[in-house]
């Protein structure tokens, strides 16, 4: 008998983790189980080529059986769940909402649901609710995300690129980078930002650095134009997990994140990525990175040993067994 199994998310952001999480589980699953896509809200026309089904009650379009894995608690689940019969439940919990895990919790237990099994996206989200269950990092396809096929040099009039991609929303930006920004380019480095526009008040004067919109480029093509990823976020958000600096470490880039954030569980200081904690700590790395190519390779193919072992097959396999079991 062929395993049913719904993976549920609104699907509104093209820039979300969560919604590129619930595709490559997807892609991943649908080579095991019949796997259905559950819309939440009206999906992004950007997942036009995923065969995803709407939730509506009104025309009974909703899981009704099978194992139903809900990405994410930030989403309400809606009457329909009231309806539906799942066989078992898995709640992915990748936000640091202690409130609405439990919460969604509560809904699933109140209406009789299978008792809830989760998933953690990082070990300190675990911990923080004193709850147990596998912890899995986001799931990316490491064929797409790969080294550039040749070394890049220096880019545009030998400048060294520094970059990040992230939504356009001001919360996803620490207030101090801009001036670490505006002293790496008066030092001949350049910076791109994809989903930096709402900077653009502070940063459009400044003909090296170069602010895109959310989902200009896509983010495997975009990385590889960089030298160098670059990630913090502000004091009003807190990263739990960061799929963006998953994917700039597949793709070979030498990391330099803030240590407040979920992806500090998985980058080894100073061996495949940088951990920094104050502006000056997050200068110098940078203009040590800038200065030495060997040091960008070296650190940059640590890092893809890291993704390439954390996503290694039998790795992706155990998570597998586990959702289809």
């Amino acid at each position: 008998m062929v395993k049913q199994v719904h993976l549920i998310n609104p699907m509104g952001n093209a820039s979300g983790g969560s919604e590129w999480r619930t595709l490559r589980l997807f892609e991943e699953l649908s080579k095991h189980c019949d796997v259905q896509l559950w819309s939440s809200s009206e999906p992004n026309p950007r997942f036009s080529d995923y065969p995803m089904r709407r939730i509506d009650l009104s025309s009974k379009s909703f899981p009704m059986t099978g194992t139903f894995i809900i990405v994410g608690v930030y989403h309400e689940l809606g009457p329909w769940i009231d309806l539906a019969r799942p066989t078992r439940t898995i709640l992915i919990y990748n936000t640091s909402r202690l409130d609405q895990l439990q919460d969604r919790l509560h809904t699933l237990q109140c209406f009789g649901k299978p008792k809830v099994e989760i998933v953690f996206a990082a070990r300190w989200l675990m911990d923080a609710c004193s709850l147990s269950g596998p912890v899995e990092m986001s799931p990316i396809d490491l064929q797409r995300f790969a080294p550039a096929a040749c070394e890049r040099g220096d880019g545009p009039n030998g400048h060294f690129i520094i970059g990040r991609l992230s939504r356009d929303n001001s919360k996803k930006h620490h207030p101090d980078d801009v001036g670490i920004y505006r002293r790496l380019v008066s030092e001949g480095g350049s910076v791109k930002i994809m989903g930096g526009r709402c900077l653009a008040g502070e940063l459009e004067d400044v003909p090296e650095v170069t602010l895109l919109p959310s989902g200009w480029q896509e983010p495997d093509v975009f990385l590889k134009s960089l030298d160098c990823f670059f990630y913090r976020t502000s004091e009003k958000y807190f990263e739990p997990s960061g799929r963006v600096v998953s994917e700039a470490m597949a793709c070979g880039l030498p990391v330099v994140c803030h240590r407040r954030g979920g992806y500090s569980e998985y980058i080894e200081d100073r061996v495949d990525g940088f951990l920094f904690d104050t502006d000056v700590e997050a200068v110098e790395i940078l203009r040590t990175l800038k200065a030495d190519p060997a040091l960008r390779k070296r650190v940059g193919q640590a890092a893809r040993k890291k993704l390439e072992a954390s996503l290694a097959p039998a790795v992706r396999d155990k998570f597998l067994r586990f959702y289809t079991q």
